[in-house]
């Protein structure tokens, strides 16, 4: 496991309706707040460009929010980053 990287645990990432954000929407959160792009995010974690789209989407549900700012000022406020 690199330094940076945090153990995922469940409970830590309550969305407060009684949904959870999963492991890899995590890992993507994490990579948002770096400032990456969906390209150099798919590069980090190995996976297809629009399987981040997808994460992004669904995180911009989850947060009940418009955009990719509003996602990090959301999990910011709830402390996920």
């Amino acid at each position: 496991m690199e330094q940076n990287e945090k153990i995922y645990h469940k409970e830590s990432y309550a969305l407060g309706d009684g949904n959870f954000l999963s492991e890899r929407q995590v890992a993507v959160l994490n990579q948002l707040a770096l400032g990456l792009s969906n390209k150099q995010i798919a590069h980090v974690l190995g996976v297809a460009e629009p399987t981040i789209k997808m994460h992004v989407s669904s995180l911009l549900r989850a947060f009940k929010v418009q955009n990719r700012v509003q996602i990090l000022l959301k999990a910011k406020e709830m402390h996920f980053v």
